[in-house]
Order: C-alpha cells, then sequence, then structure tokens
C-alpha cells in the first residue's frame, strides 16, 4: 500500500464507545476511523503490548446497531495520545486486502456528521 492508500476516504463515528474492536480474541478497545484499507483502534495503555507488522484478526461490534464486521490484517503504527489527561495507545492496522465498510456503519458516520 502506498501513501495514497491510506489517505483514502475515512468514516470516523463520533462517539468512539459505540464501536468495539476485538483484535485476537484477548485486545479490546474503541474504533477511532476506518477505511477500505485500515482502521485506527484506541486502546486502554494496560492492553497487551503488540508489536510492528504483528498480524491481527479481529471484529469491529456495533452496540445499538446491528455490525460484526470481521478482518484480518497487521498493525503498521502505533502512538500513545491522551484523552481527558488519559494515556491511550492509538494502532493503526491495515487489512490484508481492501474490504467494502458496512452500510451501517457509512449510515451511522454520516447522521451524525450532519448533527442528527
Amino acid at each position: 500500500m502506498d501513501a495514497s492508500d491510506r489517505r483514502s476516504e475515512r468514516r470516523a463515528p463520533k462517539d468512539l464507545a459505540q464501536f468495539t474492536v476485538e483484535l485476537d480474541g484477548n485486545v479490546s478497545g474503541y474504533l477511532q476511523n476506518i477505511s477500505e484499507h485500515g482502521l485506527c483502534v484506541v486502546l486502554p495503555v494496560d492492553q497487551p503490548a503488540m508489536q510492528a507488522k504483528q498480524p491481527v484478526t479481529g471484529r469491529v461490534l456495533g452496540q445499538g446497531i446491528r455490525l460484526d464486521f470481521p478482518f484480518q490484517g497487521k498493525t503498521v503504527w502505533f502512538s500513545i495520545r491522551k484523552i481527558e489527561q488519559t494515556p491511550y495507545v492509538f494502532a493503526g492496522i491495515e487489512f490484508n486486502v481492501p474490504m467494502e465498510i458496512p452500510g451501517s456503519l457509512i449510515s451511522l458516520s454520516l447522521a451524525r456528521e450532519s448533527g442528527d
């Protein structure tokens, strides 16, 4: 994947708690944004450590909407950022193959962007 692919259109839900991301069955966080090429997940710093280029299998689960979006990929970047003075690990995951973003996720994202 080149840099232009990583800049493809992303969907970023306004309410991060709306979408849980489960990785390898033992790591759980929240969806920051998603595109056809990958996603960014926000993880508590006390989650098991992950390595760059580590293969991952995961799912994005919706709360309040029906969504179970399985994926396979690899970790490509990490950073530590604070949200309301609490540190979190932000992890970028690149999908093994481009994925079609579920319509329910796009619809909710667009509704939240328009203020509904």
